[in-house]
This record gives C-alpha cells, sequence and structure tokens, in this order.
C-alpha cells in the first residue's frame, strides 16, 4: 500500500468527511462504525496497521474525486456497473438473507456497531435499514424474513453517487466488509 507521502490531509479532510488532527497530521476516518487513523505514513485501526483490504478502500476513498453525498434514488450494484452482477448476491445478499432472523430480532444491538439505523422500508420489507459505510458513501439494506410463501431476502443498496467515492471493485469489497463485519457482530452479540 502507498503511503500518503504527498497528500495534504487538511485539505481532504471536509472533501471526505473526516476530522483532521493538526498536532499529529493525520486524519480521523469512519468506516462501518469503526474509526481509523489515516497518517502519511499508513493507516491503523486499534493502534495496529490496518488490514490490506481495509487500507486498499480508503486510499481509494481518498483518491475519489467526489464531493457531495447524494444519496437518492438508492442504485443496485449493476446499476453503477451498468451490468448486472450475480456475484455480489451469492458473495453479499445472501449470506445476509441468511440472517435476516437474527439480524431483525438484534437489530437495537448490532446497528449502532456498524453505524447503521432502521429506516422506513422502501418496499415493505420486514426491517430497512441505513449504514453509513463512509461519511459520504451510505448503503440501504432491505431484510425480508421467511415466510411459508417466499424464502428469506436481503437487498443492499449504495448511494446514488457511489461511484465517484469507490471504484467498483472497492465498492463490492466495502459491501463484503460489511457483510462480514455484521454476520461477526452476530457471532459475539
Amino acid at each position: 500500500m502507498k503511503a500518503f507521502v504527498h497528500t495534504s490531509f487538511q485539505k481532504q479532510a471536509e472533501r471526505i468527511g473526516a476530522l483532521y488532527n493538526e498536532k499529529e497530521d493525520a486524519l480521523l476516518l469512519g468506516m462501518l462504525g469503526q474509526e481509523y487513523a489515516i497518517r502519511h505514513d499508513g493507516i491503523t485501526l486499534h493502534g495496529q496497521q490496518a488490514p490490506e483490504i481495509h487500507a486498499s478502500v480508503i486510499h481509494d476513498y481518498l483518491a475519489s474525486s467526489g464531493t457531495t453525498l447524494s444519496m437518492k434514488p438508492w442504485r443496485t450494484i449493476g446499476d453503477l456497473a451498468g451490468k448486472a452482477s450475480p456475484d455480489f448476491r451469492k458473495r453479499v445478499e445472501l449470506p445476509i438473507s441468511n440472517y435476516a432472523v437474527e439480524i431483525i430480532t438484534r437489530a437495537n444491538t448490532l446497528l449502532p456497531m456498524v453505524d447503521a439505523e432502521t429506516v422506513p422500508s422502501l418496499i415493505g420489507s420486514d426491517m430497512a435499514i441505513t449504514v453509513r459505510a463512509l461519511p459520504k458513501l451510505i448503503l440501504h439494506v432491505e431484510l425480508s424474513q421467511e415466510t411459508q410463501d417466499f424464502p428469506a431476502e436481503a437487498w443492499v443498496l449504495f448511494s446514488n453517487n457511489a461511484n465517484e467515492f469507490l471504484h467498483m471493485p472497492s465498492l463490492h469489497v466495502l459491501a463484503e466488509m460489511f457483510k462480514d463485519r455484521l454476520l461477526s457482530l452476530l457471532r459475539i452479540y
């Protein structure tokens, strides 16, 4: 991972929605309910070097040209990519749908830990949440429990201009990070 040797954190802070620490010349950035410290020599999480995959998403976010969050209309990964993404369904939405009941039941405990809150459903699902994945990139998740007629379902949507803040591979990774973090928290709490 490239270090941020030539990056002006002070100029970046407002654009990306991060806090600037002048004394340490560092950024504090929230991602999926966790705080990352971005310094010229790298990115840390809980005082240790952040996992490479997390750092790559943050690097992409810092290098983006996006300036303003535009939440609606929500867009699917296919809308943003210009083509369907069955891999996204398999790797993100289906694993979440397998735990829809547990997520809905334990939402009050889980959602604050991923910087999420319940919101009115767009489609009449059992629960809808918005997740502040990054300060200017929001996920909208719809969850439906299994019924006699239908299997459990999960749909993960992105804020309207998410592709201005992350390239397509990083959007996939961010959604997978959300899924992994949410399912990991289910095991703990």
